[in-house]
């Protein structure tokens, strides 16, 4: 299933090795899965000839890491994706210095990169927020196809994030040639280390001294093409896993001592909170009174300093700044909600990307976000997000697995459904007898995908409302929008338009009328199908909803249709499409076309767009299926 850009992000090609930010913090923004370009092998933007990575860790946890890298330049878009690097660290625990960094000439010329190619700054990331982390861009000059890019690195961690604890991955995208990476890792044999490999040669342990040694290689000398919205590489792709946390129940109990103490109960709590609920006896509404406030008065503002990655602030300073980030905002609710007795946890998760799987291998960085967990109403609530309603989690939320802290329990997300995630468009189109078309139309949303709709309604920059609408429906398109209020956390979600398009039907005809011509913030056809690949090879997004057009047209007098399509239903296992049209008079036409997608997780497999390709194939046929008109001539009177 396609999954459109207004429910998601799109990815590119990645690096295909580890981030090279020293630490991947938690509270990542809350985002959708990937989906991304297709490209055949031959495509890549570059290519790896050489990256070779040594890494002595301490017994304490702290590490140096050696790296040489060479990447060379393919075509076009490897420059744009090479010219500039990235490296960063978190001053006071860790550093990087630069060895080497040049520009290798595929005639063996060496161009070092010259002082000013080095811009530092502060933040890892353009949202708002206060961090003390270091950012170095390196510019590499005079960069053409064929050419290399050279980068030598030493990265120290001088304070282990967790004391005694050291853990690191290893992600390689299979999009990318690879030929000469080799992985070294030395540790004191002491240290208690679980390995979690695939992709890779080696791993083999020796000893020497009171240390041991381990090896790894990796080629990939034949690339793939990376796969219309395919899951993250990291649930199926070669990777590297190294980690001395014991299993997730440790990764909690590390996380726990660093937040426990932070959603402590004060009488400002307190009295907030009685002044809140005064007068709600029912727990559960108490709950969603506590969580609509702090998703509506905590800013989200990103705080990483020192170890703040993995540490939240008080959650009475979160109440007296009235900002936070995602582990500020579980503070403060967990002590608003103990507050009235209501017992809440962390819960640990993984949303800036496509990710539906945890390694065996236990590690504190497998996840970048942390929400709210109830268990007396198994509820599991993101106030980051602050447009989902109580009880809605986004798509980027749904289907993951998660750690709940207070227990060490791996458990997963609830999926969307379509009983909870619905968008229904309503509306009608007037065609003029010039040709133009006159129309309205409200679209109510809820869950999930209501959410989504929100985000996208939020997004318009003000004054963009008619840009919006020639997006959505071409070039001509003017009206009005009416967006609603986003932000207020009720459901539905209701907005809508009144607008024109030009030229909507030939005069006097004959000619055809395209579903497209009705507003809504959703293609049926990207929903069931997209691109329709012949065949996939990996498990893929594939989220559930309910979408519902509704939609009468009106021809003008003298019009006359010629052919509508037929009434038809149309199953597959997952997935419902109906399809309803009903000439109400001579010249108006009333559509409806319903589609329930119920898959049983956020994700499909490949066997299973096997089994369904060919009824997919058929629903979006019908999608595509026209009114058929002309005008009344004379000659048919």
């Amino acid at each position: 299933m396609f999954v459109p850009l207004w429910l998601y992000q799109q990815q590119g090609y990645g690096w295909g090795m580890r981030i090279r930010f020293a630490v991947l913090w938690l509270c990542a923004a809350t985002a959708g899965a990937f989906g991304g370009p297709q490209a055949t092998p031959s495509s890549a933007p570059f290519e790896i000839v050489k990256d070779h990575i040594d890494i002595e860790i301490a017994a304490d946890g702290s590490y140096i890491s050696s790296r040489e890298e060479v990447y060379k330049v393919l075509n076009a878009q490897g420059i744009d994706q090479l010219h500039e690097r990235r490296l960063g660290f978190t001053q006071g625990y860790e550093n990087v210095q630069v060895v080497a960094a040049y520009t290798l000439k595929a005639n063996g010329q060496r161009i070092d990169v010259p002082r000013s190619g080095f811009l530092s700054g502060f933040g890892q990331t353009s949202q708002p927020g206060f961090q003390d982390s270091v950012l170095t861009s390196i510019f590499y000059p005079n960069l053409e196809v064929g050419d290399s890019v050279v980068l030598a690195t030493v990265d120290r961690q001088i304070i282990p994030w967790f004391k005694g604890r050291y853990d690191f991955r290893n992600d390689f995208s299979r999009s990318v040639p690879a030929h000469d990476v080799q992985f070294a890792l030395s540790a004191p044999a002491s240290m208690a280390l679980v390995f979690d490999q695939s992709g890779l040669e080696g791993g083999t342990a020796r000893a020497y001294g009171d240390k041991k040694r381990w090896t790894w290689e990796y080629h990939n000398d034949k690339p793939v093409a990376p796969e219309d919205d395919a899951v993250a590489e990291t649930d199926f792709g070669p990777h590297l896993v190294v980690t001395s946390f014991a299993d997730y129940a440790d990764v909690a109990r590390a996380y726990g001592e660093r937040t426990r103490a932070a959603a402590a109960v004060t009488p400002e709590i307190q009295a907030l909170a009685d002044q809140l609920t005064q007068g709600v006896a029912d727990r559960r509404s108490q709950t969603k009174i506590l969580y609509d406030w702090v998703s509506s008065h905590i800013a989200y503002v990103q705080i990483v300093l020192g170890a703040g990655g993995f540490t939240p602030h008080d959650a009475k300073d979160v109440l007296t700044n009235r900002y936070g980030d995602c582990k500020d905002h579980v503070a403060l609710l967990e002590a608003l909600l103990r507050a009235k007795g209501i017992e809440s946890t962390g819960a640990l998760i993984r949303v800036a990307v496509a990710s539906y799987k945890l390694s065996p291998a236990a590690m504190p960085h497998a996840f970048d976000h942390v929400i709210t967990y109830v268990p007396e109403f198994d509820l599991y609530l993101d106030s980051t997000a602050q447009i989902a309603p109580f009880g809605v989690l986004p798509y980027s939320d749904s289907g993951k697995p998660v750690l709940k802290v207070s227990t060490g329990e791996v458990a997963r997300t609830p999926t969307a459904s379509p009983a909870t995630s619905t968008v229904r468009s309503v509306g009608e189109v007037v065609f003029q007898d010039d040709g133009n078309a006159q129309a309205n139309v409200k679209i109510t949303a809820t869950g999930a995908i209501g959410v989504s709709a929100r985000s996208m309604m939020q997004d318009i920059q003000a004054g963009k409302e008619t840009q919006f609408l020639r997006d959505m429906l071409g070039p001509g398109a003017d009206g009005t929008l009416d967006r609603g209020d986003p932000t207020k956390l009720t459901e539905p979600y209701v907005s809508s338009a009144s607008y024109r398009l030009p030229g909507a039907i030939s005069v006097p005809g004959p000619g055809a009328v395209p579903p497209a011509l009705a507003l809504k913030p959703f293609s049926f056809t990207q929903l069931i199908g997209g691109e329709m690949p012949t065949s996939r090879n990996n498990n893929y997004v594939c989220p559930s909803l309910f979408a519902e057009q509704d939609v009468t047209f009106t021809f003008p007098v003298g019009y006359r249709l010629l052919s509508i399509p037929e009434p038809q239903v149309l199953t597959t296992e997952d997935i419902r499409l109906q399809a309803d049209f009903e000439r109400t008079d001579a010249r108006t036409v009333h559509e409806k076309i319903t589609l329930k997608i119920e898959h049983p997780q956020a994700y499909c497999t490949p066997e299973y767009y096997q089994r369904v390709h060919g009824a997919l194939g058929r629903m979006v046929n019908k999608l595509r299926e026209q009114l058929i008109y002309r005008g009344t001539r004379e000659s048919d009177q």
